[in-house]
């Protein structure tokens, strides 16, 4: 059963620390919805999580299915299932 697991994870853009100590399991066939105001780091959370280099993980860890997700490139995080739809998709003629 495949499963994402956020535990304490800390991420920072340049000097400004935006998560701190995330906590989050996402078992196999479940939906989440992550939902505040601006500002509150949902976008952050899964910049993270698919790997920008513009979010620095500072402590914590992800892992999917058992692996380390921090470890992984982009490509290798998109191979093992992990990806990002937008909320607004464009579609392409």
């Amino acid at each position: 059963m495949k499963k994402l697991v956020i535990k304490n994870l800390c991420v920072k853009v340049e000097d400004k620390q935006i998560l701190n100590g995330v906590d989050l399991t996402v078992g196999e066939n479940e939906v989440h919805a992550l939902m505040g105001p601006n500002g509150n780091g949902k976008s952050t959370l899964l910049a993270a999580i698919m790997g920008h280099p513009k979010y620095i993980v500072t402590e914590g860890s992800i892992t999917f299915d058992g692996k380390d997700v921090l470890a992984m490139s982009v490509d290798e995080r998109s191979r093992a299932g992990l990806f990002l739809a937008m909320q607004y998709p464009q579609e392409i003629p």
